[in-house]
């Protein structure tokens, strides 16, 4: 691929730009003006030029002063946009190498697979399994990041209805329940006996939770405890996710909702490092708040707020 040079004028534009504008725009004004003035001191009449230059300067004073404020304004929102693009265009790269990154293991165990094939080295079986477990693997980074876009963008999903989320709450907890009692993880369930009704989506909220719950029971050790509870206050359901396990590093809670991040203590667990990412669309979606607060090695507590008719 070929770059083009700037060229001089293009230099001095990029370099120059904004004093550039200032000028033209006070040259534009003055020689505008012009005219103005002699109709000014036309109408006024003969001996009144002094009158008229003075109206006239008061005139372009305050146009100079009102043009300034509104280039002023205009500066600082190209600098916002400009800024907002930047940040736009690292998250499209830093995007396209994480999914070609996670995309690459499953790539390359598939045509290992299939290289093994025609020399009998694995089973027909074996083969296909693994196939399409790396299918499966390739499918959920796709998916997860189709959705994650889809929630943060706010569109393409049916009207929400009436949904129980307490309902929905023990429903999830019943669902990890096996995978925390495997590992040794007591998990506990505290939710109002009454319906928590919200207008939402139902599986939108069940990985919402399920996130979270998974999350929890990945980076607690055996012995340790995850502990949900759902209530409400000032029109808002508070889903809370509090675990005894691993916690997060300080420095790393900025970014643990960013797509792929996966802290030093994570990148040991399985997964794909995009469940909170996820889990933080989601609550956008609704118009919600999420909060994480955390201590290493005594655990970790997600509080989401939802409110009960979406924004």
């Amino acid at each position: 691929m070929r770059f083009s040079r700037m060229s001089a004028t293009d230099r001095i534009i990029h370099g120059f730009g904004i004093p550039l504008l200032v000028c033209s725009m006070l040259a534009t004004t003055a020689i505008a003006g012009i005219p103005g003035y002699f109709a000014l001191a036309d109408a006024l009449g003969p001996g009144h030029e002094g009158e008229a230059l003075r109206f006239y300067a008061w005139i372009a004073l305050c146009t100079g002063a009102a043009e300034g404020i509104a280039l002023f304004a205009d500066i600082l929102i190209l600098r916002r946009l400009s800024r907002r693009i930047e940040s736009l265009n690292n998250e499209i790269r830093d995007l396209t190498r994480n999914v070609l990154h996670d995309l690459r293991t499953p790539i390359s165990r598939i045509s290992g697979l299939a290289q093994l094939l025609p020399g009998g080295k694995t089973s027909v079986q074996d083969a296909a399994e693994g196939i399409s477990e790396a299918c499966d693997t390739m499918l959920g980074v796709i998916d997860a990041n189709v959705e994650i876009t889809r929630n943060y963008a706010g569109a393409g999903e049916p009207a929400a209805s009436a949904v129980d989320f307490s309902a929905i709450l023990a429903e999830t907890v019943e669902l990890f329940s096996a995978v925390a009692e495997m590992k040794g993880v007591a998990l506990s369930v505290d939710a109002p006996p009454r319906p928590v009704v919200l207008a939402a989506h139902r599986h939108k909220l069940q990985q919402l939770a399920g996130n979270l719950i998974d999350n929890a029971i990945k980076f607690t050790p055996s012995g340790g405890k995850v502990s949900v509870s759902l209530s409400e206050a000032r029109g808002c359901a508070i889903l809370k996710v509090e675990d005894n396990g691993a916690g997060i590093p300080k420095e790393d809670l900025p970014r643990i909702y960013e797509r792929f991040f996966r802290g030093e203590r994570g990148r040991s667990a399985p997964g794909s490092g995009l469940g909170l990412s996820l889990v933080h669309a989601i609550v956008a979606f609704y118009g919600g708040k999420i909060d994480c607060s955390s201590t290493l090695c005594r655990g970790t507590v997600f509080t989401v707020s939802l409110p009960w008719n979406r924004k």
